[in-house]
């Protein structure tokens, strides 16, 4: 990829500005990466960390976000596990478990609403990483396999809203937290 075709697939909203539930950008489908190693590819890795870094922040939460989020329209995630920024480009699901749960799902893209959803218990992912080296790894646990189910629905113009599980799936963070224990018996899974 050259740096003139990152410049194609970005938008001209300010460099760390998320697009927000309603942004039609959102339910564009990501293109592959031709080269996870070309310049282009560093500086939008550059500009999801420091998106993700300053929207953690700012609101407390966030471990990772994808590259539709800036208007990016590639496959690129950038994640942050407590070990330091890391990055799948080109990620795919190749293996779901059977068995699935329930959770309260929230986004950068509408962080006062949470969505309860069903994910896979654990998934497995393909990727390649920054150096463009093909990567797997297998049966991730339950959190890291909802974060990412999350990150490459994004990829695809999939939100979090989309899975919710039923009409009374949503709710303001404000609400959940003043009734954080009747939401949190609802789901079966990680807890918000």
């Amino acid at each position: 990829m050259e740096s003139r075709t990152t410049a194609q697939e970005t938008t001209t909203q300010a460099p760390g500005e998320i697009l927000q539930l309603g942004d039609p950008r959102l339910r564009w489908p990501s293109k592959a990466v031709p080269d996870a190693r070309a310049a282009g590819v560093r500086v939008v890795l550059a500009r999801l960390h420091l998106a993700l870094g300053a929207f953690r922040a700012q609101h407390g939460f966030g471990r990772a976000m994808a590259a539709p989020q800036l208007g990016v329209r590639l496959r690129l995630v950038a994640f942050d596990l407590g070990r330091g920024p890391r990055a799948l480009i080109n990620p795919r699901i190749t293996a779901r478990s059977e068995a699935s749960f329930t959770l309260w799902d929230d986004c950068l893209c509408f962080p006062d609403v949470l969505v309860r959803v069903r994910r896979a218990r654990s998934i497995t992912i393909a990727f390649e990483d920054e150096r463009g080296h093909e990567q797997t790894w297998r049966d991730l646990a339950p959190a890291e396999a909802e974060l990412f189910q999350h990150e490459l629905d994004h990829l695809d113009g999939v939100l979090a809203v989309d899975r919710a599980v039923d009409a009374e799936s949503l709710v303001t963070r404000g609400e959940f937290e003043r009734e954080r224990e009747r939401f949190e018996a609802l789901v079966d899974g990680p807890k918000a």
